[in-house]
Protein backbone atom coordinates (compact mmCIF):
# COMPACT_ATOMS: atom_id res chain seq x y z
CA UNK A 1 0.00 0.00 0.00
CA UNK A 2 1.51 3.57 -0.75
CA UNK A 3 2.14 5.99 1.61
CA UNK A 4 1.08 8.96 2.09
CA UNK A 5 2.53 12.63 1.41
CA UNK A 6 3.78 14.12 4.27
CA UNK A 7 3.36 17.38 2.51
CA UNK A 8 -0.21 16.41 0.96
CA UNK A 9 -1.54 15.65 5.00
CA UNK A 10 -0.03 19.05 6.34
CA UNK A 11 -2.30 20.56 3.29
CA UNK A 12 -5.42 18.85 4.48
CA UNK A 13 -5.02 19.57 8.12
CA UNK A 14 -4.32 23.03 7.44
CA UNK A 15 -7.67 23.46 5.25
CA UNK A 16 -9.77 21.58 8.05
CA UNK A 17 -8.20 24.49 10.58
CA UNK A 18 -9.04 27.12 8.59
CA UNK A 19 -13.02 25.60 7.98
CA UNK A 20 -13.29 25.34 11.60
CA UNK A 21 -12.05 28.70 12.40
CA UNK A 22 -14.28 29.91 9.89
CA UNK A 23 -17.36 28.37 12.07
CA UNK A 24 -16.35 29.08 15.30
CA UNK A 25 -14.59 32.67 15.24
CA UNK A 26 -17.18 34.18 12.84
CA UNK A 27 -19.72 36.82 14.72
CA UNK A 28 -22.40 35.96 12.37
CA UNK A 29 -22.51 32.50 12.85
CA UNK A 30 -21.80 32.32 16.58
CA UNK A 31 -25.51 35.15 16.25
CA UNK A 32 -27.05 32.79 14.53
CA UNK A 33 -26.03 29.83 16.23
CA UNK A 34 -27.32 31.75 19.52
CA UNK A 35 -30.73 32.54 18.19
CA UNK A 36 -31.23 28.70 17.73
CA UNK A 37 -30.14 27.72 20.80
CA UNK A 38 -32.85 30.29 22.58
CA UNK A 39 -35.20 28.69 19.80
CA UNK A 40 -34.20 25.18 20.77
CA UNK A 41 -34.89 26.35 24.64
CA UNK A 42 -38.71 27.19 23.29
CA UNK A 43 -39.48 24.28 21.66
CA UNK A 44 -38.40 22.12 24.53
CA UNK A 45 -40.61 24.26 26.64
CA UNK A 46 -43.78 23.70 24.36
CA UNK A 47 -42.79 20.33 24.48
CA UNK A 48 -43.09 20.19 28.39
CA UNK A 49 -45.91 22.15 28.10
CA UNK A 50 -47.53 19.89 25.54
CA UNK A 51 -46.70 16.60 27.61
CA UNK A 52 -48.15 18.55 31.03
CA UNK A 53 -50.73 19.07 29.50
CA UNK A 54 -51.64 15.43 28.29
CA UNK A 55 -50.54 14.07 31.70
CA UNK A 56 -52.67 16.52 33.13
CA UNK A 57 -55.74 14.90 31.23
CA UNK A 58 -54.62 11.22 32.06
CA UNK A 59 -54.62 12.08 35.91
CA UNK A 60 -58.08 14.02 35.23
CA UNK A 61 -59.11 10.48 33.82
CA UNK A 62 -57.70 8.51 36.64
CA UNK A 63 -59.86 11.00 39.14
CA UNK A 64 -62.43 10.53 37.21
CA UNK A 65 -62.67 6.88 37.20
CA UNK A 66 -61.76 6.63 40.86
CA UNK A 67 -64.46 9.13 41.75
CA UNK A 68 -66.90 7.24 39.73
CA UNK A 69 -65.42 3.89 41.48
CA UNK A 70 -65.74 5.06 44.74
CA UNK A 71 -69.69 6.60 44.51
CA UNK A 72 -70.43 3.31 43.07
CA UNK A 73 -68.84 0.73 45.23
CA UNK A 74 -70.83 1.93 47.84
CA UNK A 75 -73.79 0.07 46.35
CA UNK A 76 -72.81 -1.09 43.45
CA UNK A 77 -76.08 -3.39 42.66
CA UNK A 78 -78.18 -0.60 43.32
CA UNK A 79 -76.18 2.19 41.65
CA UNK A 80 -76.37 -0.01 37.93
CA UNK A 81 -80.22 -0.49 38.64
CA UNK A 82 -80.66 3.20 37.88
CA UNK A 83 -80.47 2.92 33.83
CA UNK A 84 -78.85 6.43 33.14
CA UNK A 85 -76.22 4.89 35.84
CA UNK A 86 -75.60 1.88 33.48
CA UNK A 87 -75.39 4.23 30.74
CA UNK A 88 -72.67 6.48 31.99
CA UNK A 89 -70.70 3.69 33.09
CA UNK A 90 -70.52 1.52 29.72
CA UNK A 91 -69.80 5.18 27.88
CA UNK A 92 -66.90 5.11 30.20
CA UNK A 93 -65.57 2.35 28.74
CA UNK A 94 -66.69 2.40 25.21
CA UNK A 95 -65.93 6.27 24.19
CA UNK A 96 -63.72 7.87 26.78
CA UNK A 97 -61.98 4.29 27.70
CA UNK A 98 -60.19 4.99 24.16
CA UNK A 99 -59.18 8.19 24.91
CA UNK A 100 -57.37 7.23 28.01
CA UNK A 101 -55.30 4.91 25.04
CA UNK A 102 -54.59 7.54 22.56
CA UNK A 103 -53.40 9.77 25.85
CA UNK A 104 -50.98 7.17 26.26
CA UNK A 105 -49.76 4.97 23.67
CA UNK A 106 -46.15 4.93 22.21
CA UNK A 107 -44.97 6.96 25.08
CA UNK A 108 -42.42 5.58 27.61
CA UNK A 109 -43.41 3.04 30.19
CA UNK A 110 -46.82 2.53 28.81
CA UNK A 111 -46.58 -0.91 27.29
CA UNK A 112 -47.72 -2.41 30.78
CA UNK A 113 -50.79 -0.57 31.31
CA UNK A 114 -51.70 -1.19 28.12
CA UNK A 115 -51.10 -4.70 28.69
CA UNK A 116 -53.18 -4.33 31.16
CA UNK A 117 -55.81 -2.81 29.26
CA UNK A 118 -55.99 -5.99 26.96
CA UNK A 119 -56.20 -8.03 30.25
CA UNK A 120 -59.29 -6.36 31.68
CA UNK A 121 -61.02 -6.58 28.12
CA UNK A 122 -62.73 -9.38 28.36
CA UNK A 123 -65.13 -8.26 31.76
CA UNK A 124 -65.28 -4.67 30.19
CA UNK A 125 -68.73 -3.40 28.50
CA UNK A 126 -68.19 -3.19 24.75
CA UNK A 127 -69.98 -1.34 21.73
CA UNK A 128 -72.73 -3.88 21.37
CA UNK A 129 -73.49 -3.11 25.47
CA UNK A 130 -73.33 0.33 25.08
CA UNK A 131 -75.99 0.27 22.09
CA UNK A 132 -77.86 -2.03 24.23
CA UNK A 133 -78.04 0.23 27.24
CA UNK A 134 -79.01 2.99 25.24
CA UNK A 135 -81.86 0.95 23.43
CA UNK A 136 -83.24 -0.07 26.53
CA UNK A 137 -83.59 3.66 27.99
CA UNK A 138 -85.22 4.29 24.87
CA UNK A 139 -87.78 1.29 25.07
CA UNK A 140 -88.38 2.49 28.97
CA UNK A 141 -88.97 6.36 27.27
CA UNK A 142 -91.53 4.41 25.34
CA UNK A 143 -94.07 2.33 27.78
CA UNK A 144 -93.39 4.62 30.89
CA UNK A 145 -93.93 7.92 28.33
CA UNK A 146 -91.14 9.51 30.09
CA UNK A 147 -89.79 12.54 28.29
CA UNK A 148 -86.31 13.00 27.72
CA UNK A 149 -85.76 15.93 29.97
CA UNK A 150 -86.91 13.70 32.88
CA UNK A 151 -84.39 11.08 31.85
CA UNK A 152 -81.39 13.38 31.18
CA UNK A 153 -81.98 15.07 34.47
CA UNK A 154 -82.17 11.90 36.61
CA UNK A 155 -85.57 12.58 37.71
CA UNK A 156 -87.63 9.77 36.12
CA UNK A 157 -87.93 7.84 39.39
CA UNK A 158 -88.48 9.58 43.11
CA UNK A 159 -85.57 7.52 45.09
CA UNK A 160 -82.29 6.15 43.33
CA UNK A 161 -81.33 9.21 40.74
CA UNK A 162 -79.09 9.75 38.50
CA UNK A 163 -76.18 12.51 38.01
CA UNK A 164 -77.76 15.34 34.94
CA UNK A 165 -76.63 13.79 31.10
CA UNK A 166 -74.33 16.32 29.03
CA UNK A 167 -75.26 17.77 25.70
CA UNK A 168 -72.92 14.51 24.32
CA UNK A 169 -75.33 12.29 26.13
CA UNK A 170 -77.99 12.90 24.55
CA UNK A 171 -76.75 13.48 21.30
CA UNK A 172 -75.76 9.98 21.69
CA UNK A 173 -79.13 8.87 21.81
CA UNK A 174 -79.94 10.82 19.10
CA UNK A 175 -77.16 9.49 17.07
CA UNK A 176 -78.19 5.71 18.07
CA UNK A 177 -81.88 6.22 16.84
CA UNK A 178 -80.79 7.96 13.82
CA UNK A 179 -78.50 5.09 12.89
CA UNK A 180 -81.60 2.54 13.00
CA UNK A 181 -83.48 5.40 10.81
CA UNK A 182 -85.78 5.72 14.34
CA UNK A 183 -86.30 9.87 13.64
CA UNK A 184 -89.02 9.91 16.43
CA UNK A 185 -86.36 9.25 18.89
CA UNK A 186 -83.71 11.14 16.78
CA UNK A 187 -85.69 14.15 16.98
CA UNK A 188 -86.66 14.16 20.79
CA UNK A 189 -82.86 13.87 21.78
CA UNK A 190 -81.04 16.15 19.12
CA UNK A 191 -83.62 18.93 20.69
CA UNK A 192 -82.93 17.86 24.41
CA UNK A 193 -78.90 17.78 23.30
CA UNK A 194 -79.67 21.92 21.50
CA UNK A 195 -80.96 22.78 24.76
CA UNK A 196 -78.29 21.40 27.02
CA UNK A 197 -75.99 23.23 24.70
CA UNK A 198 -77.34 26.22 25.60
CA UNK A 199 -76.73 25.64 29.04
CA UNK A 200 -72.47 24.42 28.80
CA UNK A 201 -70.14 27.03 29.20
CA UNK A 202 -67.71 24.35 27.39
CA UNK A 203 -69.80 22.30 24.48
CA UNK A 204 -69.39 18.74 25.00
CA UNK A 205 -70.33 18.12 21.33
CA UNK A 206 -70.60 20.21 18.22
CA UNK A 207 -73.39 22.49 17.95
CA UNK A 208 -73.05 22.31 14.25
CA UNK A 209 -73.32 18.32 14.21
CA UNK A 210 -76.45 18.57 16.55
CA UNK A 211 -78.46 21.15 14.54
CA UNK A 212 -77.17 18.86 11.24
CA UNK A 213 -79.22 16.19 12.88
CA UNK A 214 -82.10 17.50 14.41
CA UNK A 215 -82.55 19.23 11.37
CA UNK A 216 -82.72 15.69 9.45
CA UNK A 217 -84.80 14.35 12.35
CA UNK A 218 -87.64 17.30 11.74
CA UNK A 219 -87.47 16.67 7.67
CA UNK A 220 -88.01 13.15 8.00
CA UNK A 221 -90.90 13.58 10.55
CA UNK A 222 -92.73 15.68 8.22
CA UNK A 223 -91.39 19.08 9.42
CA UNK A 224 -89.95 21.27 6.72
CA UNK A 225 -90.10 24.23 8.21
CA UNK A 226 -88.73 23.02 10.92
CA UNK A 227 -86.00 21.58 9.28
CA UNK A 228 -84.94 24.84 7.02
CA UNK A 229 -85.25 26.57 10.86
CA UNK A 230 -82.54 24.19 12.51
CA UNK A 231 -80.28 24.61 9.13
CA UNK A 232 -80.54 28.40 9.18
CA UNK A 233 -78.92 28.51 12.90
CA UNK A 234 -76.13 26.14 11.85
CA UNK A 235 -75.29 28.62 8.85
CA UNK A 236 -74.97 31.09 11.44
CA UNK A 237 -71.94 28.81 13.06
CA UNK A 238 -70.99 27.78 9.46
CA UNK A 239 -71.50 30.77 6.88
CA UNK A 240 -70.27 28.24 3.47
CA UNK A 241 -70.94 24.62 4.68
CA UNK A 242 -71.55 23.43 1.45
CA UNK A 243 -74.54 21.00 2.54
CA UNK A 244 -76.18 23.04 4.46
CA UNK A 245 -76.28 26.01 1.62
CA UNK A 246 -77.28 23.09 -0.59
CA UNK A 247 -80.31 21.71 2.05
CA UNK A 248 -81.77 25.62 2.32
CA UNK A 249 -82.56 25.23 -1.34
CA UNK A 250 -83.66 21.92 -1.40
CA UNK A 251 -86.07 23.14 1.79
CA UNK A 252 -87.35 26.23 0.01
CA UNK A 253 -88.23 24.21 -2.89
CA UNK A 254 -90.25 22.00 -0.96
CA UNK A 255 -92.11 24.71 0.93
CA UNK A 256 -92.49 26.37 -2.60
CA UNK A 257 -94.73 23.14 -3.58
CA UNK A 258 -96.47 22.85 -0.28
CA UNK A 259 -97.90 26.52 -0.70
CA UNK A 260 -98.49 26.32 -4.06
CA UNK A 261 -100.95 23.00 -3.11
CA UNK A 262 -102.79 24.86 -0.35
CA UNK A 263 -102.98 27.45 -2.84
CA UNK A 264 -104.55 25.33 -5.45
CA UNK A 265 -106.93 24.00 -2.67
CA UNK A 266 -108.41 27.02 -1.46
CA UNK A 267 -106.10 26.97 1.57
CA UNK A 268 -104.04 29.23 3.93
CA UNK A 269 -100.42 29.47 4.03
CA UNK A 270 -98.06 29.49 6.98
CA UNK A 271 -96.56 33.03 7.39
CA UNK A 272 -93.28 33.09 6.64
CA UNK A 273 -92.36 33.88 10.18
CA UNK A 274 -94.10 31.71 11.81
CA UNK A 275 -93.42 27.88 12.48
CA UNK A 276 -95.96 25.66 11.96
CA UNK A 277 -96.71 23.19 14.99
CA UNK A 278 -94.03 20.25 15.81
CA UNK A 279 -95.23 16.89 14.23
CA UNK A 280 -92.99 13.42 15.46
CA UNK A 281 -95.18 10.15 15.17
CA UNK A 282 -94.06 7.24 17.05
CA UNK A 283 -93.70 4.91 14.27
CA UNK A 284 -94.28 1.35 15.20
CA UNK A 285 -94.98 -2.09 13.61
CA UNK A 286 -98.22 -3.68 13.14
CA UNK A 287 -97.98 -5.63 16.65
CA UNK A 288 -96.77 -2.30 18.93
CA UNK A 289 -99.56 -0.24 17.21
CA UNK A 290 -102.44 -2.73 17.86
CA UNK A 291 -104.70 -2.95 20.95
CA UNK A 292 -102.75 -6.05 22.80
CA UNK A 293 -99.54 -3.58 22.98
CA UNK A 294 -101.01 -0.49 23.84
CA UNK A 295 -102.87 -2.49 26.66
CA UNK A 296 -99.54 -4.06 27.44
CA UNK A 297 -97.78 -0.49 28.32
CA UNK A 298 -100.82 0.78 29.77
CA UNK A 299 -100.30 -1.56 32.27
CA UNK A 300 -96.73 -1.57 33.12
CA UNK A 301 -97.87 2.06 34.11
CA UNK A 302 -99.79 0.82 36.24
CA UNK A 303 -102.41 2.10 34.78
CA UNK A 304 -106.45 0.42 34.98
CA UNK A 305 -107.36 -0.34 31.70
CA UNK A 306 -109.33 -3.24 31.96
CA UNK A 307 -112.17 -3.69 34.93
CA UNK A 308 -111.95 -6.61 36.98
CA UNK A 309 -115.16 -8.16 37.04
CA UNK A 310 -115.19 -9.81 40.86
CA UNK A 311 -112.72 -7.08 42.43
CA UNK A 312 -115.10 -6.90 45.16
CA UNK A 313 -115.09 -10.45 45.74
CA UNK A 314 -111.13 -10.81 45.71
CA UNK A 315 -109.85 -11.41 49.27
CA UNK A 316 -106.80 -12.54 51.09
CA UNK A 317 -106.76 -15.68 53.30
CA UNK A 318 -104.05 -18.22 55.32
CA UNK A 319 -104.05 -21.66 53.73
CA UNK A 320 -102.43 -25.46 54.42
CA UNK A 321 -103.42 -26.19 50.94
CA UNK A 322 -105.51 -29.20 52.51
CA UNK A 323 -103.21 -29.92 55.98
CA UNK A 324 -100.15 -30.72 54.45
CA UNK A 325 -97.95 -31.69 56.64
CA UNK A 326 -95.26 -28.96 55.36
CA UNK A 327 -97.68 -26.16 55.63
CA UNK A 328 -99.85 -26.77 58.69
CA UNK A 329 -97.51 -25.21 61.15
CA UNK A 330 -96.87 -22.48 58.98
CA UNK A 331 -99.93 -21.71 57.01
CA UNK A 332 -99.59 -19.71 53.61
CA UNK A 333 -100.12 -16.47 52.89
CA UNK A 334 -102.77 -15.95 49.62
CA UNK A 335 -103.77 -12.67 48.33
CA UNK A 336 -106.30 -13.47 45.16
CA UNK A 337 -106.24 -11.15 42.26
CA UNK A 338 -108.32 -12.35 39.74
CA UNK A 339 -110.78 -15.44 40.22
CA UNK A 340 -112.09 -16.63 36.78
CA UNK A 341 -109.06 -17.46 35.78
CA UNK A 342 -107.43 -18.05 39.11
CA UNK A 343 -104.57 -15.97 40.00
CA UNK A 344 -102.77 -15.31 43.32
CA UNK A 345 -99.86 -14.31 45.18
CA UNK A 346 -98.26 -16.13 47.60
CA UNK A 347 -96.43 -14.03 50.35
CA UNK A 348 -93.61 -15.24 52.08
CA UNK A 349 -92.38 -18.29 50.85
CA UNK A 350 -89.22 -18.19 50.04
CA UNK A 351 -86.34 -16.51 52.49
CA UNK A 352 -83.87 -14.24 52.03
CA UNK A 353 -81.31 -17.08 52.44
CA UNK A 354 -82.79 -19.22 50.28
CA UNK A 355 -83.03 -16.53 47.63
CA UNK A 356 -79.10 -15.62 48.76
CA UNK A 357 -78.17 -19.12 47.76
CA UNK A 358 -79.93 -19.25 44.62
CA UNK A 359 -78.20 -16.36 43.14
CA UNK A 360 -75.12 -17.63 44.39
CA UNK A 361 -75.23 -20.74 42.64
CA UNK A 362 -77.02 -19.50 39.52
CA UNK A 363 -75.22 -16.53 38.68
CA UNK A 364 -72.30 -18.36 36.96
CA UNK A 365 -74.71 -20.17 34.97
CA UNK A 366 -76.27 -17.21 33.76
CA UNK A 367 -77.00 -16.38 29.75
CA UNK A 368 -79.11 -15.15 27.56
CA UNK A 369 -82.72 -16.40 27.94
CA UNK A 370 -84.22 -17.60 24.81
CA UNK A 371 -87.70 -18.51 23.30
CA UNK A 372 -89.08 -20.71 20.99
CA UNK A 373 -89.48 -20.26 17.72
CA UNK A 374 -92.51 -21.74 16.33
CA UNK A 375 -90.92 -22.13 12.60
CA UNK A 376 -87.96 -24.39 13.46
CA UNK A 377 -88.91 -25.52 17.01
CA UNK A 378 -85.51 -24.33 18.29
CA UNK A 379 -84.70 -21.84 20.75
CA UNK A 380 -83.28 -18.23 19.95
CA UNK A 381 -82.75 -14.99 21.13
CA UNK A 382 -85.26 -12.56 21.15
CA UNK A 383 -85.74 -8.40 21.19
CA UNK A 384 -88.80 -9.13 23.21
CA UNK A 385 -87.34 -11.10 25.95
CA UNK A 386 -84.58 -9.43 27.53
CA UNK A 387 -83.21 -11.25 30.45
CA UNK A 388 -80.48 -13.92 31.54
CA UNK A 389 -81.59 -16.98 32.62
CA UNK A 390 -79.86 -20.04 34.13
CA UNK A 391 -81.53 -23.58 34.84
CA UNK A 392 -81.69 -25.37 38.12
CA UNK A 393 -82.19 -29.06 38.94
CA UNK A 394 -83.27 -30.65 42.20
CA UNK A 395 -80.17 -32.55 42.88
CA UNK A 396 -77.58 -29.80 42.43
CA UNK A 397 -78.57 -28.13 46.05
CA UNK A 398 -80.77 -28.52 49.33
CA UNK A 399 -82.23 -25.21 48.93
CA UNK A 400 -83.35 -26.02 45.48
CA UNK A 401 -85.42 -29.28 46.30
CA UNK A 402 -86.57 -28.10 49.21
CA UNK A 403 -88.19 -25.08 47.36
CA UNK A 404 -89.78 -27.78 44.99
CA UNK A 405 -91.31 -29.92 47.60
CA UNK A 406 -92.71 -26.14 49.16
CA UNK A 407 -94.44 -25.73 45.47
CA UNK A 408 -95.70 -28.63 45.29
CA UNK A 409 -97.26 -28.73 48.47
CA UNK A 410 -98.41 -25.08 47.91
CA UNK A 411 -99.84 -25.77 44.28
CA UNK A 412 -101.12 -29.32 44.99
CA UNK A 413 -99.21 -30.41 41.87
CA UNK A 414 -97.04 -33.19 41.14
CA UNK A 415 -93.01 -31.88 40.35
CA UNK A 416 -92.23 -35.14 38.60
CA UNK A 417 -92.92 -34.14 35.27
CA UNK A 418 -92.23 -30.52 36.20
CA UNK A 419 -89.41 -28.94 34.38
CA UNK A 420 -86.01 -27.73 36.26
CA UNK A 421 -86.35 -24.56 38.02
CA UNK A 422 -85.53 -21.78 35.73
CA UNK A 423 -83.62 -18.55 37.07
CA UNK A 424 -84.01 -15.30 35.42
CA UNK A 425 -82.11 -11.98 36.00
CA UNK A 426 -83.42 -9.00 33.86
CA UNK A 427 -81.09 -6.19 32.75
CA UNK A 428 -81.60 -3.10 32.04
CA UNK A 429 -85.12 -1.94 30.93
CA UNK A 430 -85.38 -6.02 30.78
CA UNK A 431 -88.56 -7.08 30.45
CA UNK A 432 -90.70 -10.20 27.96
CA UNK A 433 -93.47 -8.71 26.12
CA UNK A 434 -97.10 -10.30 25.86
CA UNK A 435 -96.82 -14.08 25.50
CA UNK A 436 -98.34 -17.47 26.76
CA UNK A 437 -96.36 -19.86 28.84
CA UNK A 438 -98.38 -22.85 26.91
CA UNK A 439 -98.02 -24.37 23.64
CA UNK A 440 -100.36 -23.36 21.38
CA UNK A 441 -101.70 -25.25 18.67
CA UNK A 442 -99.26 -23.83 16.27
CA UNK A 443 -95.78 -24.62 18.01
CA UNK A 444 -97.04 -27.51 19.87
CA UNK A 445 -94.19 -29.94 19.10
CA UNK A 446 -92.28 -27.40 21.69
CA UNK A 447 -92.93 -29.86 24.52
CA UNK A 448 -92.90 -33.93 24.47
CA UNK A 449 -95.55 -35.83 24.15
CA UNK A 450 -94.31 -37.69 27.14
CA UNK A 451 -95.07 -34.26 29.19
CA UNK A 452 -98.07 -33.03 27.90
CA UNK A 453 -98.29 -29.05 28.19
CA UNK A 454 -97.51 -26.43 30.50
CA UNK A 455 -100.40 -26.51 32.99
CA UNK A 456 -99.48 -23.89 35.24
CA UNK A 457 -96.91 -21.55 36.20
CA UNK A 458 -95.51 -20.67 39.87
CA UNK A 459 -92.60 -17.40 39.65
CA UNK A 460 -90.78 -16.82 42.94
CA UNK A 461 -90.17 -12.97 43.04
CA UNK A 462 -86.39 -12.27 44.55
CA UNK A 463 -86.44 -8.32 44.84
CA UNK A 464 -88.18 -5.61 45.68
CA UNK A 465 -87.91 -3.42 42.58
CA UNK A 466 -87.96 0.30 42.56
CA UNK A 467 -89.75 1.12 39.56
CA UNK A 468 -91.63 -1.48 36.93
CA UNK A 469 -91.18 -4.65 36.61
CA UNK A 470 -94.98 -5.63 36.96
CA UNK A 471 -96.45 -8.99 35.93
CA UNK A 472 -99.35 -8.09 33.65
CA UNK A 473 -102.55 -9.98 31.76
CA UNK A 474 -103.16 -8.56 28.93
CA UNK A 475 -106.54 -9.99 28.34
CA UNK A 476 -107.64 -9.85 31.98
CA UNK A 477 -105.77 -6.29 33.38
CA UNK A 478 -104.33 -7.81 36.46
CA UNK A 479 -101.09 -6.52 38.04
CA UNK A 480 -98.66 -8.23 40.06
CA UNK A 481 -95.88 -5.93 41.50
CA UNK A 482 -93.04 -8.10 42.22
CA UNK A 483 -92.55 -8.03 45.91
CA UNK A 484 -89.72 -10.42 47.32
CA UNK A 485 -90.42 -13.59 49.00
CA UNK A 486 -93.59 -13.59 47.33
CA UNK A 487 -94.64 -16.06 44.37
CA UNK A 488 -97.52 -15.91 41.60
CA UNK A 489 -99.38 -18.90 40.65
CA UNK A 490 -101.94 -19.27 37.96
CA UNK A 491 -103.40 -22.30 35.57
CA UNK A 492 -102.78 -22.13 31.73
CA UNK A 493 -105.10 -24.76 30.55
CA UNK A 494 -108.58 -24.87 30.70
CA UNK A 495 -109.98 -27.84 32.82
CA UNK A 496 -110.42 -29.75 29.17
CA UNK A 497 -106.69 -29.42 28.33
CA UNK A 498 -106.93 -26.23 26.04
CA UNK A 499 -104.67 -23.69 26.25
CA UNK A 500 -106.66 -20.64 27.92
CA UNK A 501 -105.25 -17.22 26.07
CA UNK A 502 -106.60 -15.37 28.71
CA UNK A 503 -103.37 -16.04 30.50
CA UNK A 504 -101.31 -13.77 27.59
CA UNK A 505 -98.96 -12.51 30.21
CA UNK A 506 -96.14 -10.25 30.30
CA UNK A 507 -92.81 -9.04 32.81
CA UNK A 508 -93.00 -5.00 32.45
CA UNK A 509 -89.67 -3.88 31.65
CA UNK A 510 -87.52 -2.73 34.97
CA UNK A 511 -87.31 1.12 35.64
CA UNK A 512 -85.35 0.76 38.18
CA UNK A 513 -83.89 -1.56 40.21
CA UNK A 514 -82.84 -5.29 40.11
CA UNK A 515 -85.33 -8.29 39.38
CA UNK A 516 -84.62 -11.80 39.54
CA UNK A 517 -87.33 -13.84 39.47
CA UNK A 518 -87.68 -17.80 39.39
CA UNK A 519 -89.88 -19.70 37.49
CA UNK A 520 -91.22 -23.56 37.81
CA UNK A 521 -93.53 -25.06 35.20
CA UNK A 522 -95.85 -28.12 35.25
CA UNK A 523 -96.79 -30.12 32.80
CA UNK A 524 -99.76 -32.29 31.88
CA UNK A 525 -98.70 -35.80 32.81
CA UNK A 526 -98.94 -37.05 36.29
CA UNK A 527 -101.38 -34.29 37.30
CA UNK A 528 -104.34 -36.23 36.85
CA UNK A 529 -105.77 -36.71 39.95
CA UNK A 530 -104.77 -33.60 41.18
CA UNK A 531 -106.25 -31.27 38.29
CA UNK A 532 -108.97 -33.43 36.97
CA UNK A 533 -109.84 -32.82 33.45
CA UNK A 534 -113.07 -30.80 32.81
CA UNK A 535 -116.49 -33.29 31.47
CA UNK A 536 -117.51 -30.03 29.28
CA UNK A 537 -115.38 -29.10 26.12
CA UNK A 538 -114.24 -25.55 26.47
CA UNK A 539 -114.60 -25.34 30.61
Amino acid sequence: MAKSSPILLLVITHAIALVNAEIFTALTTLTKALQYEKSLAGNLREYVKLEQERLQKVLELADSYERHAETALVDAESYVANPVNAYLFVKTFTTDLPKTKELVSGKQNSEEFLQLLEDYQPYLPDEEDFEGVVAAILRLQDTYQLTSQQIADGTFTPTNRSPPMSALDCFNFGAFAHKYQDHYHALIWMDEAYQRLQQESNHTVSPSSVLDYLAFACYNQGNVHHAKHWTLEWLKLEPNHDRALSNILYFNKEIEQEQAKLESEGQSTPHPDVLPSLKNPRVTDEYRSGKEFQVYEALCRGEDVLPNPHVHKLSCYYTTSGDNPLLVLAPVKVEEYYLDPYIVLYHDVISDKEIKIIKEISTPMLKRATVNDPATGKLVTAHYRVSRSAWLKDEMNDTIQTLSNRISAITHLNMEQAEDLQIQNYGIGGQYEPHCDHARSVDARQFEESRGNRIATFIFYFDEVDAGGLTVFTQLGAKIPPKKGSAAFWFNLKPDGQGNDLMRHAGCPVLSGSKWVANKWFHERGQEFMQPCGLAPNK
